[in-house]
This record gives structure tokens, sequence and C-alpha cells, in this order.
């Protein structure tokens, strides 16, 4: 009996220590599918029917699922470039490993134009809310310019304190932010009129217009080192947290069309309406509800705000470590200010500016999320050698993309 029961003891440890693994997998698995989806679920879906109305809901309906196509085979690229040098690397890094100097300065300056513009747009979305909110309330007119201080002040002291005080901000807004999201669709949902969804008046040609914003509304690519690095190189994992993780933003924005295309009527849609808060104030005129107009409000302030916070930090922590910025108070108030006075002076000059700003990141997350990432995939190829993973469609998959990358800053420069 000793025996049997020395004999028995080892494996119900192993099976133990086989279940804890698993149970620790599988919390990583959700947690970083959780990352994908929450980095893409932000403010740039605010633009989705701005810039997409005079396509209609059918045709923007296509383009956003051939745009979810596109960026997630994108990614897989870049999982695949990072698999290959054997962990979790910044497209700066590759970039210079590969091409050199030239490569390194390329992707540098295409993130720093990606941060600046990103947050040049949330601060003129969330300064025309504070204007819209103050004189509804109060019913005083504030200057536009007024608003864009405070905003960019308010968020921006949060970051300039510490990284913890941004992540309690941040978890708290994304809390009311999602809760808020689900209430309005249940609010939105009775207002919506199939005439409106399917009306005969859309022009499919306008989706070329929409192309550089739906492709900014997915960007979550550059969290794929942080993936690989928390998840651990298991390749199965790794594709099914790309894939379900931004699969789940791509139904959240095919809702988001539905009860915004489906309530406002075509020629508020058609408008090229680019001041975040006259949408909202659109969609809360069609529906002539205080319940819908105080949800719709509070959603795309505090998704303005996540946005804001998320963006900014990153920024704050790229030009620190660029520019070898200490932790001290006098040194972070020089990166603050080096953080938050750009996108300021884009706000104070450009009030109007949200769509133009998302615009110019979509030529910068072109260059960072395309572009480079199939450029250093086929430069990797040609070396040769056994690869953790390889995309399918060979280098006719990655010129495809590199040409589509191409094609997307062409469109926006266009525009």
């Amino acid at each position: 009996m000793k025996s049997a029961a020395k004999s028995t003891k080892p494996v119900a440890q192993n099976r133990n220590k086989k279940g804890s693994a698993h149970d620790s997998s599988k919390s990583r698995f959700i947690g970083a599918t959780l990352i994908v989806a929450g980095t893409t679920f932000g403010a740039g879906m605010l633009a989705l029917p701005m810039t997409s109305g005079k396509a209609g809901f059918l045709y923007s309906s296509l383009l956003l699922i051939g745009m979810w196509m596109f960026t997630c085979f994108a990614a897989l690229v870049s999982l695949e470039i990072n698999l290959r040098m054997g962990g979790g690397y910044s497209i700066s890094y590759l970039a210079e490993k590969i091409f050199g100097k030239v490569g390194k300065w390329i992707a540098s300056a295409s993130i720093g134009l990606l941060f600046y513009a990103l947050l040049a747009a949330y601060t003129t979305g969330g300064a025309s809310f504070l204007k819209a909110g103050i004189e509804s309330i109060a019913g005083i007119s504030v200057p536009f310019q007024t608003m864009a201080a405070a905003f960019a002040a308010g968020l921006g002291v949060v970051v300039y304190s510490s990284t913890k005080h941004v992540d309690y901000a941040n978890r708290f807004l994304l809390f009311v932010k999602v809760s808020i999201f689900f209430c309005l669709v249940f609010a939105l949902i009775p207002f919506v009129k199939s005439e409106c969804l399917m009306h005969p008046g859309s022009e499919p040609s306008a989706t070329w217009l929409a192309i550089p914003l739906f492709f900014t509304s997915f960007g979550f690519h550059g969290s794929i080192p942080t993936l690989i690095n928390y998840v651990g190189p298991n390749v199965n994992y790794l594709r099914k947290v790309i894939i379900v993780g931004s699969v789940t933003p791509l139904f959240i924005y095919l809702v988001w069309q539905v009860v915004t295309l489906g309530v406002l009527p075509t020629i508020t849609t058609t408008a090229e309406e680019q001041n975040v808060a006259s949408f909202i104030s659109h969609l809360n005129q069609a529906t002539q509800g205080s319940t819908i107009e105080y949800f719709s409000n509070i959603f795309a302030f505090f998704g303005v705000s996540t946005s804001f916070l998320g963006v900014a930090i990153g920024l704050f922590d790229y030009l620190a470590e660029s520019l070898k910025k200490g932790d001290t108070k006098g040194q972070r108030f020089q990166t603050s200010l080096l953080t938050f006075l750009p996108p300021l002076f884009f706000a104070l000059f450009y009030p109007n500016g949200f769509i133009i700003a998302l615009g110019y990141a979509a030529i910068a997350l072109s260059i960072l999320a395309v572009i480079m990432p199939a450029a250093v995939a086929y430069k990797m190829r040609q070396v040769g050698g056994t690869a953790p993973y390889t995309v399918v469609g060979g280098n006719v998959a990655l010129a495809l993309i590199f040409s589509a990358g191409l094609g997307i800053i062409i469109i926006e420069l266009l525009r």
C-alpha cells in the first residue's frame, strides 16, 4: 500500500502542474486578446460614421470587413518577423537590424508622427466636447482654445504625475466607456430605420475616402511585441490572439455603424463634418431624447479621454527614452511640454481637425504596421533558414499588402 501511494503521488503533482500551466496559459490568452481588443476599441470609432455616411451602410460594412482582413494579415506578418528574430521587438529595432540607420530613422519618424497625430485628434475631440458640455449646462459660450488647453492640461497632469496614476485613471474611464457604450446601443436601436441603412442615394465611390480612417481604427499592431513577450513564442496562441482580438472590435464597429447610420438621415452624414461634438449633436437631434443625449455625450468624451491617456503615456515614454530624460520632477515637466504642446498648437489652429489628424496617423500607421513589416519579412525570407512561423501567401502576399500600404498613403495625400 505504501508503494502504491508513493507511485500515485507524483502523478497527482504532475496533474496539478499541468492544470496550473494550462490555467496560466488560458489566462494569458484571454489577457492578450483583451489587449488587442482594448487597443483597437478607441476614439477612432467615432470617425467611422462621420467618414462613411456618403458611402452608406452596406458599402461601409464591406469596407470594414475587408479592412479587418487586411490589418489582421499585416499583424500576422509582424508576428512572423518578431518570431524570426526570437522575441518581441519594436519595428524600429527590426528596421535597424535589417536596413540599418536609414530604416531606424524612417520607423522612428513614423512613430513620432503617429503619436502626435493621434494626440492632436484626441485633443480637438475632447475640447469640442468640453465646449459643448459647458454651453449646454451653463448656457455660456467658452472659446474653443480655452477648452483645448484645459483638456490637455487636465489629463496632462495625470501623465506627468506617474504611469501608475495613468493606469488607475484609464481603468476607471475604460469601465465607464464600455458600460455607456452598451447603454447607448440599446437606447439607439429603437430609432434605427431600414431606409437610412439602405438608402438608394449611397455612393460606393465614397468608400475610397473612408479607407485611411477605417485603417487607423484597426491599429493595434504596436502591441504585438508586448503580446509575444507576455504569451511566449506559442504560434497557435499568438495567431488566435491576433484573430480573435481584432475580430471583436470589428463586431463593435459594425454595431456602431448600424445604430448611427441607421438613425442619421443621409443629409447629416454626407456633410463634411469634422467636429466630433457636432456629429454627436446631429445624433441627439435625430433621436430627440434626453437619455440618448446623455449617453452619447458621456461615451464620446470618455472614449476620447481613454484614447488620449493611452497615446499620451506612450509618447511621453518614447520621448523620455529617445531624449534620455530622467524621472525627476523637472525632467518629467520638460518631457510633458514636448508631449503636449505640439498637439495643443494643432488643436488651437485646427479646431475641426479631428479627421485631418487621424488622416496623418493613417500615413504613419501604414508605414509602421504594413510597409515596414512587409519589407522586413521579405528580406528575412531571402536569407532563408528555418522559421517558427511563416504567413501564407508567399512573397506575392507581401507585395500585395506593401502596395496596399502605399495606396493608403496616396489616398490620404490626395484627399
